[in-house]
């Protein structure tokens, strides 16, 4: 089922499956491109996850050289299902470089229509200066539409957990060799929740509006667990929590999404 995508099988997955590629254009602004294909989309909208992943590369062009960090909030919103979208375009922005945090932002633009489709908004914590020497690297155009590119779900590692949501057996360099990446959580957490909202609402075809992530600790101990709960499923609106806990049982992160039926 893997094809081509084993030649990555060890290096991090989630920039590579996303195929966003971005370019700095000074410190503080940077623009990536993203191809949507069906793997990146869920049954009623662009992915949540897909959104993400490419707001935290055209990010991470202009902060990773200068800081070593760790993300701690990823919110993004959705003015649209976007399905239509062939190419969007992701314009950040640094929004203040602070003594502890860095502050980002970005809006997501149809690259063939110029509408801005979405917006997002990242924060991260400064652990350290980034060491001499550092280069980000071009992660390629990610994988093509194909019976050999995995979904989601398999590329991130999940399995099916008893009683609905996720399990990430363990750490490997694909989703974090020493602690889980951010990557997978983004993931997890929003197939979690459209599991759980496609049975409160009989039928998979929600539209991604918002979503929220809060990381409150490092993800060290495997096996980690994604689980979703409906806080509300009316005749417009599902809305889900999701968790991440670690081997422990300790909360690693907490997300919120709104689906538009």
């Amino acid at each position: 089922m893997q094809g081509v995508f084993t030649a990555s099988m060890d290096e991090l997955v989630s920039y590579r499956y996303v195929g966003c590629q971005a370019v700095a254009l000074d410190a503080d602004h940077a623009v990536g491109h993203t191809t949507v294909r069906s793997h990146l989309c869920t049954p009623g909208s662009l992915s949540s996850a897909t959104l993400a992943i490419s707001m935290l590369d055209a990010a991470g062009i202009n902060v990773d050289p200068v800081f070593l960090l760790g993300l701690t909030q990823v919110d993004i919103q959705l003015y649209e299902h976007a399905l239509d979208v062939r190419r969007f375009r992701t314009v950040g922005r640094v929004t203040r470089w602070a003594r502890t945090q860095v502050f980002t932002e970005c809006r997501f633009e149809d690259d063939a229509s110029d509408r801005v489709i979405g917006a997002g908004a990242a924060n991260w914590s400064v652990i350290a200066a980034t060491p001499e020497g550092f280069t980000y690297t071009d992660m390629g155009p990610g994988h093509p539409d194909s019976p050999a590119t995995p979904s989601m779900i398999d590329a991130f590692e999940l399995q099916d957990a008893d009683g609905g949501g996720f399990v990430l057996p363990s750490l490997s360099p694909r989703v974090g060799a020493e602690v889980l990446h951010h990557g997978p959580m983004l993931v997890g957490t929003e197939q979690a929740a459209l599991q759980a909202g496609a049975t409160a609402a009989g039928t998979d075809d929600l539209a991604l509006r918002s979503s929220t992530m809060r990381i409150v600790r490092a993800g060290r101990k495997a096996p980690f667990t994604m689980t979703a709960t409906v806080l509300t499923a009316t005749p417009d609106v599902v809305a889900c929590r999701s968790e991440v806990t670690d081997g422990d049982g300790d909360t690693i992160a907490v997300a919120h999404f709104s689906y538009a039926r």
